[in-house]
């Protein structure tokens, strides 16, 4: 990956849904800190991968998933958002990391994936 961080946006997602789902992708995973920020560790080829999940991002339906690693189980933000809906069920955007287009993000919903304005969906 380019970046040394991946973050997605899952609707309606529970903590305690986010640590299910992250155990089945890192199944070592264990809790580092609870404040100020909720914080886990795993593990992904022999490197620790730290994740952020914050429930209520920007006070909406959104919780955020931050992966703070070079080296994640997919090769991109949409692939693991697209792993996540799959394995979750819930709508998942993620931003593309287009500087033209900052706004620009990318959704999974309902089986399908779109690029959509931020700036039209409710609660990000």
């Amino acid at each position: 990956m380019a970046h040394d961080t991946t973050e997605i946006y899952v609707r309606d997602l529970s903590e305690a849904d986010a640590v299910d789902w992250l155990r089945s992708v890192f199944p070592e995973l264990e809790q580092v800190q609870e404040r100020p920020i909720v914080t886990y560790e795993g593990t992904h080829e022999g490197t620790t991968v730290p994740v952020q999940i914050t429930e209520h991002v920007r006070n909406g339906p959104y919780t955020s998933v931050w992966f703070n690693a070079p080296a994640l189980p997919w090769a991109s933000a949409q692939a693991c958002a697209r792993a996540a809906h799959e394995a979750l069920g819930n709508e998942v955007l993620c931003y593309l990391d287009d500087p033209d287009k900052p706004w620009i993000l990318f959704r999974v919903a309902e089986g399908s994936a779109a690029r959509v304005d931020e700036r039209q969906l409710e609660g990000l």
